[in-house]
Parts: structure tokens; C-alpha cells; sequence
């Protein structure tokens, strides 16, 4: 009971904040602008018919509409604004929840009831997940029914970015947690819960070019010590391709026509060898292996703050 009272509190405390309902409203915005377009027998329709672009590929009668529209609003829409975004603005909202936590005066009331201090680190953090978790719900509430309503394309695998985006925010605001009570300071835990963001994204693509290069020794020592690295970082870059298993593997670079985009051949050589890689990835990733190194390391930055919140004299 305790624990739940920490965790409803902890929500409202970034739920008070106006970002919160900022975050709604893009979500809500977003949903808008894409109830304006629609398919017709003749193509896309545009600001509900003000323009018509007309397209076989993109009409109602095409059989491959659903996985051409799945592929563009996971990659174009929800890997944008969820995995990166959407995230960015949901740290931020929630980079005050242990450093507030900490301050002089609160920190005295909340310690001095009969809980350990593992449950109080516990239900904040639970609490800042209750936040990104109702935000996940509405952004890709809405977009799925403007999905099945404007558009017909009832895919129900869709649905699985709820949890994928609550798990990918769950990597880092353990980084967000643990420097939190370190540091004891707002915008000093956000840089920091950001520079580890982006060093995680650095570590993933240098192993990414390392394996897909066709010039990279994949046998190399380089190659061999990223691949031991990865097994200690969360892999946040593996979430849309674990999305795009779970709802259809069809990706952006399968659903447009590059053959009349105007490019040179060496281009198109180098998006078909791109695309060609992109396959093999999304073919050889396993997300069961992925989440579950991804959670070890989660788990054991969570620990390692829940240690220092513990053994810290306020």
C-alpha cells in the first residue's frame, strides 16, 4: 500500500508539470494531421480530398497498402517521435523525480515513515513508468485508430510499441535514477542521463558499420570487442527493429520507388546494398536476446542507485 501511495505520487509530481500536457497535445496533433489523409481507389487523398495524388501503389486496391502504411508510420512517425523525441521530452519531464526526492525538508518527511528505502527508490521509479506509459497509450491509441478508422489498416501488432516505448524509456531513466540521487541535481542528471544516450547510440552504430561495412573486417579485433561491449549497454537502437519484427518486417526502404526517384545508379547501388543489410539485421536479431541483456544492465543501474539512495546520509 505504501509503495503504491510513492508510485501515485511520483506520477503526479511529473504529471503537475505542463510538459505533461504538452506531450498529450503533440500526440493529439499528430493523430490529426494524419486523419487528413486517406486512400482511395485512385491514391492519397490529402486535407480529406482537397488534393488527390494519384498512385497504384498507394490506392485501396493495392494488397500491399497495410504493410507500405505499418512500414511509414513506424519509421517515419513512431520511431521519430517514440524513440527519441517523445523519450527526450518524457526524461526531461521527469529528470526532477529523485532530485526533488532529495531535497532538504522532503527528503526528512518521507524518511521518517515506516518504509525501507528501497521501496521509496522503487515506487518513484515505478511512478516516472506510470507517466510514459499513459503517454505511449494515447499517442499510439490514437494513431492506431486513425490507422483502422481513416485508413483501414487494422493491425493489432501495432499495439506492441506501448510496451516497446515504456521499455525503451526504462533504459535510460535508470541512468536518469541513479544520477538523480548522485548528483542530487535536476539538469545535471538530464546531461548526464544524455551524454550516456548518446554514447550508447555511438557504441551500437560503430558495431552496426563494423557489421554491415562491406570494406570492415567482421573478424577483426574492432568487430570482436564492440560485440563484447554490446553485452553491456542497453541496446536502445534495437527497439523499431524489434517493432518491426513484431508488426510486419517490411521497412521504408522496401516501400519507396527508387528506380524513379531521379537518382544515379551508384546511389541506388548504395540503398540496395543499405536495404540489403538492413534485412540481414532485422533477420538476425533475436528480442528475446536483445531485451534481456538490455534489462540485466537496466537492472543493474537501478541497483546500483537503490545502493547509493540507501547508503546516502541526507
Amino acid at each position: 500500500m505504501q509503495l503504491w501511495a510513492i508510485m501515485v505520487d511520483s506520477f503526479r509530481d511529473a504529471k503537475d508539470r505542463k510538459i505533461f500536457w504538452i506531450m498529450i497535445l503533440i500526440s493529439c496533433a499528430i493523430a490529426a494531421a494524419m486523419a487528413c489523409i486517406s486512400f482511395s481507389n485512385k491514391g492519397v487523398d490529402v486535407l480529406f480530398g482537397t488534393w488527390t495524388f494519384e498512385t497504384t501503389e498507394w490506392s485501396m486496391g493495392n494488397d500491399e497498402l497495410r504493410a507500405n502504411v505499418v512500414a511509414i508510420v513506424i519509421e517515419l512517425i513512431a520511431d521519430n517521435y517514440l524513440g527519441w523525441i517523445g523519450i527526450l521530452v518524457a526524461l526531461v519531464a521527469t529528470a526532477s523525480t529523485f532530485p526533488s526526492l532529495t531535497e532538504s525538508g522532503n527528503i526528512e518527511i518521507v524518511a521518517s515513515k515506516p518504509m525501507a528505502r528501497w521501496q521509496l527508490f522503487l515506487g518513484r521509479y515505478l511512478g516516472a513508468m506510470v507517466f510514459i506509459l499513459l503517454q505511449a497509450i494515447v499517442f499510439i491509441g490514437l494513431t492506431f485508430l486513425v490507422m483502422g478508422l481513416r485508413w483501414d489498416c487494422w493491425t493489432w501488432g501495432y499495439l506492441w510499441l506501448i510496451p516497446l516505448m515504456v521499455l525503451l524509456f526504462s533504459y535510460l531513466f535508470a541512468f536518469s535514477a541513479f544520477f538523480g540521487v548522485w548528483t542530487r541535481r535536476s539538469m545535471t542528471s538530464l546531461m548526464l542521463t544524455i551524454v550516456a544516450w548518446f554514447s550508447i547510440f555511438a557504441v551500437q552504430t560503430t558495431h552496426g558499420l563494423l557489421l554491415n561495412s562491406p570494406q570492415a573486417d567482421k573478424t577483426g579485433s574492432w568487430t570482436k570487442i564492440s560485440t563484447a561491449v554490446q553485452w553491456f549497454i542497453p541496446k536502445t537502437q534495437d527497439i523499431p527493429t524489434i517493432a518491426s519484427k513484431l508488426v510486419g518486417d517490411r521497412r521504408v526502404v522496401d516501400v519507396i520507388d527508387f528506380e524513379s526517384a531521379g537518382m544515379t545508379d551508384h546511389d541506388r547501388g548504395q540503398i540496395r546494398h543499405a536495404a540489403q543489410s538492413d534485412r540481414e539485421w532485422v533477420a538476425k536479431l533475436s528480442p528475446a536476446e536483445s531485451i534481456g541483456s538490455s534489462l540485466a544492465v537496466e537492472l543493474a543501474v537501478i541497483l546500483l542507485g537503490m545502493w547509493h539512495f540507501n547508503r546516502r546520509d541526507f
